[in-house]
């Protein structure tokens, strides 16, 4: 069962009707591992709209985080450290090891400012996790990964095999989930508002 906090959060970005079959889709199956979950539903919930739908995948992923337990995140996270850019997912912990997560449906979105926007935070906050989640096939994920093209990225999880949830999910929610009122280190901006 997710939160009612997710709950809220996919109820203001999908309005009622996207929101309602996701939250009723993360209500079943509950043993059903992640990246069938987003395989699945991504397939049926996307049947005549564009190919990447970034704002289904952001609900999909979301609703996945709360079946895996999370109950506090931030979407659109901005930080006084990166100007005039936001950060899709912010997850804090009890560890002062933030995830922050940059959502694209296609690796041919802008991923390489993501990179360079997480590099730049793990020059601030070394601890931090940081991830680009895509729909992408297997092949440029692992390529990025083998090739160590990477220059802040922990991660590339594509969302549709179930390794790299697991390794990724693994990773966030070994400890406790928390709020944020404040992330000094980085220069959380104006949280209040995006609770």
């Amino acid at each position: 069962m997710i939160s009612t906090h997710i709950i809220k959060l996919l109820r203001e970005r999908l309005g009622p009707e996207p929101s309602h079959d996701i939250i009723k889709f993360s209500q079943e199956s509950p043993t059903a591992i992640a990246s069938q979950c987003m395989e699945s539903r991504y397939t049926k919930f996307s049947t005549g709209m564009p190919r990447h739908n970034g704002k289904l995948f952001e609900g999909l992923f979301l609703a996945i985080l709360g079946r895996a337990g999370l109950s506090h995140v931030i979407l659109d996270a901005e930080y006084s450290c990166l100007p005039y850019s936001t950060i899709d997912v912010a997850i804090y912990n009890d560890k002062n090891s933030p995830a922050l997560i940059s959502l694209k449906s296609s690796l041919r979105e802008r991923w390489k400012q993501s990179d360079l926007e997480f590099s730049r935070i793990k020059s601030l906050n070394p601890r931090a996790v940081c991830a680009i989640a895509t729909l992408e096939d297997a092949g440029m994920p692992l390529r990025l990964l083998e090739e160590n093209r990477l220059l802040g990225s922990d991660f590339i999880v594509d969302c549709r095999v179930p390794s790299h949830w697991e390794k990724f999910l693994s990773k966030i929610v070994e400890s406790k989930n928390t709020s944020c009122t404040e992330d000094k280190l980085l220069g959380l901006i104006d949280y209040k508002h995006r609770s």
